[in-house]
């Protein structure tokens, strides 16, 4: 009876063994097969984060914009984004995490070039070489990858050969991205190395090149505006532009039948170009060209050659903006000085180029048209350029003439134009001597006097500075030369 009862309990005991290591078995194989489960998440995950981010660099080397970002959220989490664009499909992205497990993703090399690169962990990724060590540009082919034996293994040619990327875990880590953010009109793609790219919005490249377009026709215009104002043009009326109910500029009226448009700024960080005259040189009634970054208290001459330029149709080198994309996907302003024959990148002060964006501060680059009793002020950022609405001043003055030395010359004149209060004022120099002798409000005489110095071979010059009652001033150069 006692050796049954044992062999009862000993079968009970085997029984309950057994059941134990079944149940053992069952728990390590529902583990294994979870862990299978979530490589094959993550290798299906993978490889269309890879085809994703091949997409997004096209993207990135096309004129292809942003017009839509959706999140998608997961328990009030986001864990990516689906990124619409305006000349092609969709793209979905999800967020990655540091792991163990490989990461397929892009970098830019020294040539601005992106390529795949792969790494294990966040800062340690190495450029992937085809068979004869070449880097692979991310744009020529897109990486497959598989698990094989419990590893994880990547193809560059379409799998033909495979390559080893290391110990198959089932960890997380399946994203090249680590999320994606929004800033100054630019949709910014962040990796998990730090590195980034970005593409701008249709609305933020369609407002940058609406400035390009606006500052270019108000360049030309006032380029062609100041050539027929110093040839006697004036103003006859001025009319605005309406569009969806808002002004957004000036039909200009000109006396000789010209009809000009001016468009009100852009809020960009785009440099004001304008033109205005040198102050310092009352001689010069000339304009020039002007340039004022965002930096800057006062616009400053642009120079070519260490020389001003000074604004004039004929010789062709009117100030153009422009837009151009840099391989970082960020669009920078140009400049051109030839009038649109070349362009160079825009610098600032540390010679840097400077970004083409939206700030939140709005900088007008060229104010409205005012209109004045005389005059019409045409504003472009803090220069005034003003356009007479009256017959301009002329004068009628000889302004080349000979004289001996310690001698007297009468210069009669005829001014049209003006008003009752018209001023002159000769400025002599080199030892001459001038006054005005007012015959009536527009005739009279300029007596010159020259000095006993003034020998043969010798030239001076006398400015006649001439106010026309109305706020404007014009100035005649008379050229003295020696002569018996």
């Amino acid at each position: 009876m006692k050796q049954r009862l044992s062999s009862i309990i000993t079968a009970i005991v085997l029984v309950l063994s057994l059941t134990g290591c079944f149940n053992q078995i069952e728990n390590e194989l529902g583990h294994i097969s979870r862990r299978i489960k979530a490589m094959e998440d993550n290798l299906q995950l993978m490889n269309e984060n890879v085809s994703t981010l091949q997409t997004l660099v096209n993207r990135l080397n096309s004129y292809d914009f942003v017009s839509k970002i959706t999140r998608i959220y997961n328990n009030y989490e986001v864990i990516g984004y689906t990124i619409s664009f305006t000349n092609s499909p969709s793209i979905t992205i999800y967020n990655g995490k540091d792991a163990q497990t490989p990461v397929i993703g892009v970098k830019k090399a020294e040539d601005g070039i992106f390529y795949w690169v792969v790494s294990y962990g966040v800062g340690h990724e190495e450029y992937v070489t085809n068979n004869v060590g070449q880097k692979i540009p991310a744009v020529a082919v897109t990486p497959k990858i598989k698990i094989e034996n419990g590893y994880w293994m990547v193809s560059y040619d379409k799998g033909v050969i495979w390559h080893n990327l290391g110990k198959a875990t089932g960890d997380a880590g399946t994203s090249f991205i680590r999320n994606v953010t929004e800033n100054d009109g630019y949709v910014q793609f962040n990796f998990l190395d730090g590195s980034n790219i970005s593409i701008p919005t249709l609305e933020t490249y369609d407002t940058l090149n609406e400035a390009v377009n606006r500052t270019n026709s108000n360049l030309a215009s006032l380029e062609e505006l100041i050539s027929l104002v110093n040839q006697g043009v004036y103003a006859k009326n001025i009319k605005p532009i309406i569009e969806k109910r808002d002004t957004i500029g000036y039909k200009l009226f000109l006396s000789d039948s010209t009809v000009m448009t001016f468009y009100n700024g852009v809020a960009t960080t785009l440099p004001t170009i304008g033109a205005a005259q040198d102050i310092a040189n009352p001689a010069d009634s000339n304009f020039y060209w002007t340039i004022k970054y965002e930096s800057d208290q006062t616009a400053r001459w642009i120079l070519l050659g260490g020389k001003k330029v000074r604004v004039t149709p004929r010789e062709g080198t009117m100030p153009m903006v422009g837009l151009k994309k840099h391989y970082n996907g960020v669009y920078y302003w140009t400049i051109s000085y030839d009038s649109g024959t070349t362009y160079d990148w825009l610098l600032n002060d540390e010679q840097e180029k400077v970004p083409a964006a939206i700030p939140e501060v709005n900088i007008i680059i060229t104010a409205i048209t005012n209109i004045d009793a005389n005059y019409i002020e045409l504003t472009m950022g803090d220069q005034k350029v003003l356009i007479p609405r009256y017959v301009p001043l002329t004068i009628d003055i000889q302004t080349t003439c000979t004289m001996g030395a310690s001698a007297t010359l009468n210069l009669t004149y005829t001014i049209t134009g003006g008003s009752n209060d018209m001023d002159l004022l000769p400025i002599a120099q080199d030892g001459f001597y001038a006054r005005v002798i007012k015959s009536s409000v527009n005739t009279g005489t300029l007596t010159i006097y020259s000095p006993a110095t003034f020998t043969q071979g010798m030239t001076s010059e006398l400015v006649l500075l001439i106010s026309d009652g109305l706020g404007s001033l014009k100035n005649i150069i008379i050229t003295i030369k020696y002569g018996a």
